[in-house]
């Protein structure tokens, strides 16, 4: 028999975009397959659109869907759809994505002949609030042409590129089919840390900790840009630099970084952005989060502790701590 993949989408507050991202798994040419929405909002037009297509489905096909009485967050709500999921393969959808058709049938394939695979990945097209074609993502062109064919990439050797570029090479949820028993962490953690924003790619590092990637030429879902996004916002990439710094350093416990000329480069990588944006993101955010940033400015001086010729960085980073004490101080 197939084995049963589960489309998790999470939701809030998008019910016209939730419709289509609906659409576009019942679309999926792959049976059997189940759809669990679990829904934030604060209204009921999402669980009206659900119901309508619920009663609409038809085949190997199931829709469960969840009102959370009380708004719980994003990436609560990520893992409350995988706890509801009973399938052996997951495919996260983002209420505002869409999934082309073939993306389960094309991708399983590969998982179903090699137990070493723990996800599958592909190029995806960024699309307009419109639903317009804008590219193909990734845009990355030294990391584009080593994928013009269908490949298998060594787990290691991917994650190792994500943490030195501080980049997530595999893509949103709605990208990647993963095997749910190949998780180790609940979705969002990378060593025993819940990301603040980089919620996906804390699970692909874990997921390639043991094993390995297919990454396919072809793109296979949609990405749609909106401003509604807060991406882009200063706490977001304040977030994400923050879960950067942990994923970095905690790495080693997975093996990864392993070689000193590497893990330097990362750590010295991590402190010129430190020094060059936090003075002015700390700012512009009246120093919101002036304790989470403090404590990974230690976090980085401690981690080049240890290493040949940081003591200049280090100096740096005493310099940027010191003034960052003063507003605290002084503001």
């Amino acid at each position: 028999m197939k084995p049963l993949v589960s489309i998790l989408i999470p939701t809030y507050n998008r019910p016209d975009y939730l419709k289509q991202a609906l659409k576009s798994a019942l679309s999926q040419t792959y049976t059997p397959t189940e759809i669990i929405v679990s829904d934030n909002s604060d209204n009921d037009r999402t669980e009206q659109i659900v119901r309508k297509l619920q009663a609409k489905a038809k085949g190997s096909w199931t829709i469960q869907y969840v009102k959370n009485s009380r708004n719980i967050g994003p990436i609560a709500n990520q893992r409350q759809c995988l706890e509801l999921s009973t399938g052996e393969y997951i495919n996260f959808l983002m209420d505002d994505d869409l999934l082309h058709p073939d993306k389960i049938d094309a991708m399983l394939p590969y998982m179903l002949k090699d137990n070493s695979i723990a996800l599958v990945t592909s190029r995806r097209t960024m699309i307009k609030d419109s639903g317009r074609e804008v590219e193909v993502l990734p845009k990355d062109e030294a990391f584009r042409k080593q994928f013009i064919r269908d490949r298998k990439v060594n787990g290691k050797a991917l994650s190792e590129k994500m943490l030195l570029g501080r980049n997530n090479y595999i893509g949103e949820p709605t990208t990647v089919l993963f095997r749910k028993s190949d998780l180790s962490e609940p979705f969002g953690s990378f060593c025993g840390k819940t990301a603040y924003n980089n919620v996906d790619a804390a699970s692909w590092l874990t997921l390639l900790a043991t094993k390995h990637a297919v990454f396919l030429s072809k793109p296979l879902s949609y990405f749609r840009k909106h401003p509604s996004q807060l991406s882009k916002s200063i706490p977001s990439q304040m977030a994400r630099l923050c879960d950067w710094i942990d994923h970095t350093i905690d790495a080693r416990e997975k093996g990864l970084l392993g070689d000193q000329a590497d893990y330097t480069r990362a750590i010295r990588q991590l402190k010129q952005q430190l020094v060059e944006q936090i003075p002015d993101w700390n700012r512009k955010t009246n120093d919101r989060y002036l304790k989470e940033i403090l404590s990974k400015i230690r976090m980085v001086t401690e981690a080049g502790a240890g290493l040949p010729d940081f003591a200049d960085d280090a100096k740096e980073l005493q310099a940027l701590l010191f003034w960052l004490e003063l507003r605290k101080i002084f503001t």
